[in-house]
């Protein structure tokens, strides 16, 4: 027995503590010294943790239905569905526990699910909704490649002449624009661009001139030199068939050997083996002319003169230019302009350079340049 104040092991028939005098009970009972405050505090069973845990699955296991089944909505009273395994996943450690399944059932069916690939219902979704994306595309497609409605067809169409009017616009101030320069300022300004074509005609391997021989004129290269020749009373026509134009600028160096008369060939035609063309030529006492020659013996003077600008005699070089745009023409002889002329016989043909005279003629030509307008 022990004194209750000061813990001294009391002796049997002690009145009094020996230590700090405290009276001593004579009740000699085995009681505990804490045992007189025992009603202040609620008493709570101890129960080990493992225990407790799986104290709230009792009820469930005691109603006879699963845990699965009232974490999914069903009641106590209805028949339990099929049982349905969640595979390794559904099974964590401690699944024989109550508290580990309800842990486990509410996410591990799905994953499970996810591995066993998709359910029938699921693939018949997928298969609506490609059957659905598909008929979108569809009318994309439709919507993309059919008639458009009226709107966009009237903007459209308002867009095209828009461009076309602006197109036009531009022409008509390009054509303004070459009314306002003089001729010897539209000269500078064609001639100073890059030409579309230049041949200097010195060899027949890259040349866009033709070499021919008949027995009224020849045509081809005699060393590094393009000859044009005729006999007496004819017209020797050298051709570039494949340079055919309608607006353009277009000039050869030529130099009269022999004879009397030699120049340009432009928009050239032929119909039914007749030549059809405008000629502009100059001769060895300075005269020029335009002519416009038709079924080969036809012929519409167009203008003619005498040029200071044109060097004469024989063995002298000059430099022949014409511009043609539209109806309008422009002759220049060593770069200075000397006359002009309208006429609408022929838009558009091939261009050449040609011999011609009283007598046989014969005439070298290079450095034939061609410019589009």
């Amino acid at each position: 027995m022990q004194c209750s104040s000061c813990g001294t092991t009391l002796q049997p028939g002690m009145t009094r503590c020996p230590s700090c005098g405290a009276p001593v009970s004579t009740d000699t009972s085995d009681s505990s010294p804490y045992e007189e405050h025992a009603g202040a505090v609620p008493y709570i069973p101890y129960t080990p943790l493992k225990e407790r845990e799986a104290a709230p699955a009792a009820p469930i296991a005691q109603e006879g239905s699963r845990s699965s089944d009232l974490l999914a909505g069903a009641q106590p009273q209805q028949a339990a569905p099929p049982a349905v395994s969640f595979g390794p996943l559904a099974q964590p450690p401690g699944a024989g526990q109550p508290f580990a399944i309800q842990q486990a059932i509410p996410v591990q069916p799905a994953v499970a699910r996810q591995r066993q690939g998709l359910s029938p219902w699921a693939i018949r979704l997928s298969v609506i909704l490609a059957i659905l994306i598909i008929g979108g595309a569809g009318g994309l497609i439709y919507y993309a490649t059919g008639p458009y409605p009226a709107e966009q067809h009237a903007q459209a169409t308002a867009v095209v002449q828009n461009v076309l009017a602006q197109q036009q616009q531009a022409n008509a101030q390009a054509t303004a624009n070459i009314a306002a320069l003089t001729p010897q300022k539209l000269y500078t300004q064609v001639t100073s661009g890059k030409p579309a074509i230049s041949d200097p005609l010195d060899s027949i391997n890259h040349s866009l001139f033709v070499s021919l021989s008949n027995p009224s004129s020849r045509c081809g290269f005699t060393g590094s030199a393009y000859h044009a020749s005729a006999s007496a009373g004819f017209i020797g026509p050298c051709l570039a068939p494949a340079v055919s134009v309608s607006n353009f600028a277009f000039q050869a160096q030529m130099t009269i050997i022999k004879g009397n008369a030699g120049g340009l060939i432009f928009r050239l035609n032929f119909a039914a083996s007749s030549l059809n063309s405008y000629l502009f030529l100059i001769d060895h006492l300075g005269g020029y002319r335009l002519v416009a020659l038709q079924n080969n013996n036809t012929v519409m003077q167009l203008a003619n003169g005498v040029s200071s600008a044109v060097n004469v005699g024989l063995n002298q070089s000059n430099l022949l230019t014409v511009i043609a745009r539209g109806n309008n023409f422009y002759l220049y002889v060593n770069k200075q302009y000397i006359t002009s002329a309208r006429d609408n016989t022929f838009s558009s043909g091939v261009v050449g350079v040609f011999a011609s005279g009283a007598n046989a003629t014969d005439v070298v030509f290079s450095n034939a340049q061609v410019w589009k307008l």
